[in-house]
């Protein structure tokens, strides 16, 4: 009796094909994860910058007066935010700036302070 001999095609299996396409579905959602993570990050990054400005903008508005008298307050630079500010006497005839700003939510970044002085 005679065998037939297997004649080799190019290309490749069905089980193949399949594999494949679930490796390249993996690879695809880890991805997809990783954009969506970025996103949210980028957004408390710009959400930070901006506290950051508030912060800079009220102590540079402190210090453009000539001698700041002692005081302290509280504030709302964006939902979520929250700001405290003082202004304290200093040995000499200096004042002490200062503004702290915290962070609210789920996952609040770090609070963080600003300080400066002021000459009198």
């Amino acid at each position: 009796m005679r065998s037939r001999a297997r004649t080799c095609r190019p290309g490749f299996t069905l089980v193949e094909l399949l594999v494949a396409l679930v490796v390249f579905d993996v690879a695809l959602l880890a991805f997809a994860a990783d954009a969506a993570s970025l996103v949210r990050l980028r957004g408390s990054a710009a959400r930070q910058e901006a506290a950051v400005r508030a912060a800079q903008s009220r102590l540079a508005g402190l210090r453009a007066q000539p001698c700041p008298a002692p005081s302290n307050g509280t504030g709302t630079p964006l939902p979520g935010v929250r700001e405290f500010w003082s202004v304290t006497a200093a040995p000499g005839s200096a004042r002490d700036l200062r503004d702290s700003v915290v962070f609210d939510g789920p996952r609040p970044a770090p609070a963080f302070v600003l300080r400066s002085a002021v000459d009198c």
